[in-house]
């Protein structure tokens, strides 16, 4: 472990520098006197213990200054933990200027993109050898007697010996040594059959995790396998950590003529066939918006290097520091990817339209903007690889592949009967049962319905924190009203407050009615359920038993179902209707994925909306995503939204609704006297006017890139309320998931 002393100043002061050490928090770098014990030349890029707050934070060097001034004042850094940098210098250069770009602090981006980034530290302290130990305060006397473990140590008496300079602290990265249940001697023969059974078992598996792991894969209860271990015949030893190994797949690359900015088109493999040509020359940084898509395409790249959030943070930082000392051919990431201190060929962003780049919180950032940055300051290529391209990057050099040609059935329930099901749609489900086959049936929300009303009167069940209506749930005799933004939660009512009628009338199917509508008509289908936080066991769909799976679209990130042969949307237009200027592009972009959900098969594609003729359906009538993107475009530029400028939304927030009002006026009346016509847009309440209690209100920032910055520079503090900045916005409703 490496030691730190801080000494008590010195009057010259002329040769000393300052490391700028950026922390995982909401503020700019900032000036630490190098570690006393470890004053190394080569400082930037390392990971560094400093005292903030009365506690210790790990940060990274980004950079040092030569003499400043007032170094007195500083406060001394305690070890480095690393023997080589964890960030080089093009990483440090994209996170500063990814920063600027995100108009966020530095911390605030480093904090996004390495969550892994601190450790759990050993930290022992004692009094400087030497020192009074009279200086001690009350309950640290220990401190004079040697070393001791700081935990349960007030911090805040720390942080006064260590101002005072009296303080001695040893610090380093805790590693907790991964074990596993081994073999260690022959049973013996008096040996119960259920404790041999284990014994074998264990012989086979070669290592197990834990006791319970080995009872359930011998299929023998805790105790036995506790006897073994207590007979000395099996025991725990230390074992390096072993990354998830997943099973190869074969995958021929698919020679490119070129090298394209975007792939586009085709069915999963050919995509993936694509991506594997243009990158086969490697080194390259592949990212991915979600890890069930990264999962999915891993098999086909078998030499590749993983990193993803699923991973536990230890699992991270060990692949972190595996690609720090070796370059891999290919790197599969989610956003955690972006800083890796790798000098790539190349960098893929796959299905860079995707809303799940978009950051959730902190710096807000979209994930495809900043690997955009991240490539130009390599200076090296930067490519996009989607089932269809976002309007972004539509302007890019493309390899077009052919794409899927769904097969399409639109039921127009301005004339079919019957709801949420119609007619025509249980019959197409009759023939899926009868061919024992599969389907599934998507909808927008995960309740009974989207709304409770009277028939009556009209009331209708409305969130008291949010300007939402409760979602209704079936369960008990009467239901639950529920807010799938804030929590909250009542019982349903048995008569309408408003009225004392008894007739209700819900609004919006969700995944119960569906449920419920399904057990009604087809009573023997076998049904399923799969939403983000109910997932039923789908063993017997995935076997080939037939069924219906009904879900959010959480199903997407769902194993594919091997005899699907029907995709049915009750209600399409409920993922359409959005106030926000990239729904239709959203919605288009989600029926091409649900054309290519399985990957062999061409499932019908039923949709019941009320407008038949949208032209997201034409494009896939037509098997032609290029009509609707070129036209969506069109209308873009004509309004100047992006991709024709850039976008950023201020949102300023409050529980007191004049309080939120007055602060986003006085922020634009600011704004306004820089500002050229059009520039601004509001501000105006946000589509959900108030949301988990705060009255929330938009104004948007529309221009060239030249000017948002110039406008951004000029943005003045907002005081009484509170003020997030989301940069290239992709949603303006900012709902969870429903």
């Amino acid at each position: 472990m490496g030691g730190a002393i801080r000494p008590a100043p010195s009057g010259n002061l002329s040769g000393m520098w300052a490391l700028k050490v950026a922390l995982p928090l909401p503020v700019e770098p900032m000036s630490y006197l190098p570690p006393h014990a470890d004053l190394r030349a080569e400082v930037q890029g390392y990971r560094v213990v400093v005292p903030w707050r009365g506690e210790l934070r790990v940060g990274v060097v980004v950079g040092r200054e030569e003499s400043p001034q007032k170094t007195f004042a500083l406060r001394e850094a305690l070890a480095y933990l690393d023997t080589r940098p964890w960030l080089n210098p093009s990483a440090i250069e994209f996170l500063q200027v990814a920063a600027r770009d995100s108009f966020c602090p530095v911390g605030t981006l480093l904090n996004d993109l390495l969550p892994f980034l601190e450790p759990p530290l050993t930290h022992r302290v004692r009094l400087v050898p030497g020192a009074d130990p009279a200086v001690l305060p009350g309950g640290l006397e220990a401190l004079a007697e040697g070393w001791q473990e700081a935990q349960g140590l007030d911090p805040k008496l720390l942080d006064f010996l260590r101002e005072a300079g009296v303080l001695q602290e040893e610090v380093a990265e805790r590693r907790t040594p991964a074990q596993a249940l081994v073999v260690l001697r022959e049973p013996a023969e008096g040996l119960s059959e259920k404790a041999k059974a284990a014994w074998y078992a264990l012989r086979d598996l070669r290592q197990v995790e834990s006791m319970a792991a080995l009872a359930r894969a011998a299929g023998v209860g805790v105790g036995v396998v506790k006897g073994l271990l207590e007979k000395g015949y099996i025991g725990f030893v230390e074992v390096t950590p072993a990354l998830e190994a997943v099973a190869a797949r074969a995958l021929e690359p698919l020679e490119l003529p070129l090298r394209p900015v975007r792939l586009q088109g085709g069915r999963l493999l050919e995509r993936l066939r694509a991506l594997a040509g243009l990158v086969q020359e490697g080194p390259a940084l592949v990212l991915f918006p979600e890890v069930s898509l990264l999962k999915k395409c891993q098999p086909f790249f078998p030499e590749a290097a993983v990193l993803h959030g699923e991973m536990k943070a230890e699992e991270r930082r060990l692949v972190w520091e595996r690609l720090v000392q070796g370059a891999a051919r290919w790197v599969l990431a989610t956003y955690q990817g972006l800083l890796l201190p790798l000098d790539w060929e190349r960098i893929v962003v796959v299905e860079e339209a995707a809303e799940a780049y978009k950051l959730p919180g902190g710096s807000r950032a979209f994930v495809p903007r900043l690997a955009r940055l991240r490539a130009q300051g390599l200076g090296v290529p930067i490519h996009y690889c989607s089932s269809v391209n976002s309007l972004e990057v539509w302007h890019e050099p493309a390899y077009l592949l052919p794409p899927p040609r769904p097969r399409l059935h639109l039921l127009d329930l301005r004339q079919e009967r019957g709801w949420p099901l119609t007619g025509a749609a249980i019959a197409l489900l009759q023939q899926v049962q009868e061919k024992k086959r599969q389907a599934i049936v998507l909808s927008a929300r995960r309740g009974y319905s989207a709304v409770l009303r009277c028939k009556q009167c009209d009331w209708k069940a409305m969130c008291p924190n949010c300007a939402l209506p409760l979602r209704y749930h079936k369960s008990g005799r009467l239901g639950l009203l529920q807010c799938h933004q804030c929590g909250h939660e009542e019982k349903a009512p048995e008569l309408c407050p408003g009225c004392q009628s008894d007739v209700f009338d819900p609004r919006g199917p969700g995944v119960e009615w569906l449920l419920e509508a399904l057990g009604r008509h087809l009573p023997t289908l076998p049904r399923y359920r799969y939403t983000a936080e109910a997932k039923d066991d789908l063993h017997p769909l995935l076997a080939g038993a037939p069924g219906v799976l009904v879900g959010t679209t959480a199903i997407l990130r769902a194993p594919v179902l091997p005899e699907l042969a029907l995709v049915l949307l009750p209600y399409a237009d409920g993922f359409v209707l959005e106030s926000d200027f990239r729904a239709a592009e959203r919605y288009h972009r989600l029926l091409w994925q649900l054309a290519d959900l399985h990957p062999h098969r061409r499932p019908l594609l039923v949709l019941q909306t009320f407008e038949p003729g949208h032209a997201a359906h034409r494009a896939l009538q037509t098997a032609s995503p290029q009509g609707f993107m070129e036209v969506e475009l069109a209308l873009r530029r004509t309004l100047g939204y992006p991709p024709a400028s850039r976008m950023v939304k201020l949102e300023v927030a409050h529980a007191k609704e004049p309080v939120a009002r007055d602060a986003i006026y006085q922020l634009a009346h600011a704004l306004r006297a820089s500002a050229e016509p059009g520039e601004l847009l509001g501000p105006a309440p946000a589509p959900v006017a108030r949301l988990r209690g705060q009255y929330v209100f938009h104004l948007l920032l529309k221009s060239s890139e030249e000017r948002v910055q110039a406008l951004m520079a000029n943005l003045p503090p907002v005081r009484g309320a509170r003020l997030r900045i989301d940069p290239d916005p992709q949603s303006f409703v900012g709902l969870l998931e429903d």
